[in-house]
């Protein structure tokens, strides 16, 4: 930049004049302390970006519109409060939406409900599997035939397998 602006006033003369260097200097006079503002209420750096990034813009945009008497640093400070609240209200709606949700999900599921609803599947994981009890009731190969499972045994064996899967 070729000269150094001393008011505010005169940047917004010059910014009415289509001067972008009046504007590169109104953003270093105020960028750093509205973005510290915005940081600190919002705890996130993205959005405090956003936010001054956007007022920025829409000084740029609107500077033919500004009233005679208009104090740029009273606008952005304003614009930034006003900004940092919506954004917050927006996380409140959506941290309120989510806990809604959860409190209906998890409503009606004491620990107790949870835990017998484990049980069944605890079981099956510790049960063994039906190829696993054939094997343990059926008799080798080797051993004499007389021994073989009969019908009875069989279905008394599949009993036990469909017990432990229920």
């Amino acid at each position: 930049m070729s000269r150094t602006f001393t008011s505010d006033q005169e940047l917004i003369d010059r910014l009415l004049s289509n001067d972008t260097e009046a504007f590169e200097e109104l953003y270093r006079r105020y960028w750093y302390s509205l973005y510290t503002y915005s940081l600190k209420k919002l705890h996130s750096s993205n959005d405090a970006r956003q936010i001054v990034k956007s007022i920025f813009i829409e000084l740029w945009e609107k500077r033919h519109q500004w009233p005679a008497n208009f104090s740029v640093s009273q606008h952005l400070y304003t614009s930034v409060r006003r900004s940092v609240v919506e954004c917050l209200n927006e996380k409140l709606e959506n941290d309120d939406y989510t806990e809604l949700v959860e409190k209906q999900i998890t409503e009606g599921f004491s620990a107790e409900a949870l835990q017998d609803a484990r049980k069944p599947v605890q079981q099956r994981q510790s049960a063994p599997t039906a190829s696993e009890l054939i094997r343990q009731h059926t008799i080798s190969r080797e051993e004499p035939k007389n021994h073989a499972l009969n019908m009875a045994s069989m279905k008394w064996l599949l009993q036990m397998v469909a017990a432990k899967l229920d």
